[in-house]
Formats: structure tokens, C-alpha cells, sequence
């Protein structure tokens, strides 16, 4: 489990990198992303799919009122 955990946690932080719409790679960014999807992946083991999906969604909105 524990590393199904980091593995998964490694790829979603790689994901907001990929692609031309990513962001450009910096090493903290990507840390800081890797930690949030071991909380969302935790979530997901402790809950469900639709608490970690509400939380990604929560956290989003979040960044999107203090940039705004």
C-alpha cells in the first residue's frame, strides 16, 4: 500500500507537468505536489474516490480565490 501510495503520489504530481498545457518543472513545485497526493491519496484509502475527487476540487477552488 505504502508505495502504491508514493507511486501514485509521484505520478499525480508528474501529471501537472506533462503536456504543453504543464507547468514548467521546478523541483519544490513538485515535491509540494507529490505531498498533496499522498493527503489525496490517503483520502482515497480512507474514504472513497469522491472524498479525494471533493478535496482536490476544495483545494482548487481555494488557490483560485487567493490568486484571484
Amino acid at each position: 500500500v505504502a508505495l502504491a501510495l508514493l507511486a501514485s503520489a509521484a505520478l499525480f504530481s508528474a501529471a501537472h507537468h506533462a503536456g504543453p498545457l504543464g507547468e514548467p518543472f521546478q523541483t519544490s513545485v513538485f515535491v509540494y505536489r507529490a505531498l498533496a497526493g499522498v493527503v489525496f491519496g490517503l483520502i482515497f484509502y480512507f474514504r472513497s474516490l469522491a472524498h479525494a475527487a471533493y478535496a482536490h476540487f476544495l483545494y482548487d477552488v481555494y488557490v483560485l480565490l487567493l490568486r484571484g
